[in-house]
This record gives C-alpha cells, structure tokens and sequence, in this order.
C-alpha cells in the first residue's frame, strides 16, 4: 500500500479529502475508463457552465447584433453539445471494452478457481491416502504375525552360522531365518519320521520274540505234563 494510500485508509475509514480514486486504479483500461468519465465530467461542466452563463433572452433578438449574439451563442452550445457527444460515445466505448474485459478477467477467474479447487482436491485425496497408508502401515506393524512367537535363532547366531547374510536387511534376515527354520523343522520332522519307523519296527521285534516265548512256555509246559508219570514213577522207587 503506498503513502497516499495509507493516508486516505485509517483503522479502516477513509478519509474523503485524500482519498484517491485514481491512485487505486491498478489496470491500464479502468485507469482509461476514469480519464474519459473526467473527461465527461469536464465536458458537461462546461456545457453547464456556459448555458448558465448565457440564459435564452425571454424575447427572440429583433436587432442585428442581438441576432448575432444569440447565433453566436448557440454555435458555441452546438459546439460544446458535440464534444459532450464525442466525449460520451468515446466513454461508452471504453465503458464496453472494460466490461468485455471484466467479463473475460472473471472467465479466466473462474477457470483458474476450477483448476485451483482441483488441485486443492487432489490434495485433501493424497492426505486421505497418505493417512489410510499410514494407518495401513501401522497396522501391519502392529499385527501379531506368527513368525514373531517362532522359536527362531538369533541374528547374531544365523549371521555366524550363515555368513553371506552378513550385509542383508533385517526383511531378507527374517525370511532367511523363517526359510531355515522351515528346513531344520522339516529335516527333524524326517528324523522322528525313521525313529518311529525304527520302534514300530522294534516293536513289532519285540511282539515276536514275545510271541515265541509264550509258544515256547506252552511246548515246555506239554513237555513237562508227558514226563510227570515218569517222575512220580521215580519218585516212589
């Protein structure tokens, strides 16, 4: 805001003797558009001034210079009516093309506003899906996988144990981690699978020589029932 500006506009009023319309005027067509209204202005005054100057007389002249007068009066309104004219059609042409420019000034306004509230748009979208992605990311943070409550080995001990996962990320370190221990799961797996085979197999061993046992217990017990006459018979002798 400039000196003058400050001068006219104080804690919100204007004052009227240094107020400026002029010094406001920002745009070369209304800055035109004023200099022809006071160029109106001054033409209407002058006009104005000269009829009150030179009233009609109340009785038409009948001497040669009153004649005169009067024509010489009336050639100067007829002079100061066509500038008026001139003036005002002048005005009403800078009038018009102010207001296509206005017309055109409020298209392009409210172009720019569609563009603007588009983007501004855009923008709220990107904070809902920043803000959604960022729940989303929390939320698998915060999830309780399984992989967390597996009894996995230590970093420090798979990196010792398996060197060329030394530079890996603790992403590739997880996965690396959970893979081995798939694998150790599986191959113990393998293991109990042959020693319950070797147990039913030993089981099954066992059942046999059991079973054979008990055969035998029932053929020695035949045996034994055969010789028993033969032992009571050399028992009495």
């Amino acid at each position: 805001m400039s000196g003058a500006e400050d001068e006219s506009i104080t804690n919100g009023t204007v004052d009227p003797s240094t107020f400026k319309i002029a010094d406001r005027l920002q745009t070369p067509q209304y800055k035109r558009l004023y200099d022809e209204t006071q160029k109106l202005k001054e033409r209407v005054n002058d006009l104005t001034s000269y009829q009150q100057a030179h009233p009609a007389p109340p009785k038409p002249p009948t001497t040669r210079d009153g004649i005169d007068a009067e024509k010489k009066t009336q050639n100067q309104l007829d002079l100061l009516e066509k500038r008026l004219r001139a003036q005002l059609a002048q005005t009403r042409t800078v009038y018009r093309a102010c207001v296509m420019k206005i017309r055109e000034e409020k298209a392009e306004t409210a172009e720019k506003k569609a563009a603007n509230d588009a983007l501004i748009l855009g923008l709220h979208n990107l904070k809902y899906e920043e803000q959604s992605l960022r729940s989303e990311i929390a939320a698998a943070e915060n999830y309780d996988h399984k992989y967390k409550k597996l009894p996995l080995v230590p970093t420090d001990e798979f990196v010792q144990k398996y060197p060329q996962y030394a530079g890996a990320s603790d992403h590739e370190l997880t996965i690396a981690r959970i893979e081995q221990e798939y694998k150790d799961r599986m191959e113990l797996e393998t293991q109990r699978q042959e020693k319950l085979k070797q147990k039913q197999k030993l089981i099954a061993e066992v059942k046999r020589g059991k079973d054979d046992l008990t055969r035998l217990d029932a053929m020695l017990e035949k045996f034994v029932g055969h010789f028993e006459p033969i032992r009571k018979v050399l028992g009495t002798e």
